[in-house]
């Protein structure tokens, strides 16, 4: 997909149709540093919630939609920064 190297605050337009047979998501997905996260911004997805199993923080409605907000931490797990522990945050649609 697009990147940024390093990445700054945008506007993402996209188009299209998004239909899996089975699991996928449709979504902005990335990292920070200072602290290291990992974040997932979903438009949409096939037969899982990516959100299912971590910790539901809160909602929020913008742009007309609302979106579930999700956290879980990864334990020394790979990450931009090698093997880390930190937390995923994941906006679900």
């Amino acid at each position: 997909g697009k990147g940024w190297n390093p990445g700054t605050g945008r506007t993402i337009n996209y188009g299209g149709s998004f239909n899996p047979q089975g699991n996928g998501y449709l979504c902005v997905y990335g990292w920070t540093r200072g602290p290291l996260v990992e974040y997932y911004v979903i438009e949409s997805y096939g037969s899982y919630n990516p959100g299912s199993q971590a910790q539901h923080r809160g909602t929020v409605y913008t742009d007309g939609d609302t979106y579930d907000l999700y956290m879980s931490t990864r334990y020394q797990q790979p990450s931009i920064d090698g093997v880390q522990t930190f937390n995923q945050y994941w906006s679900v649609r």
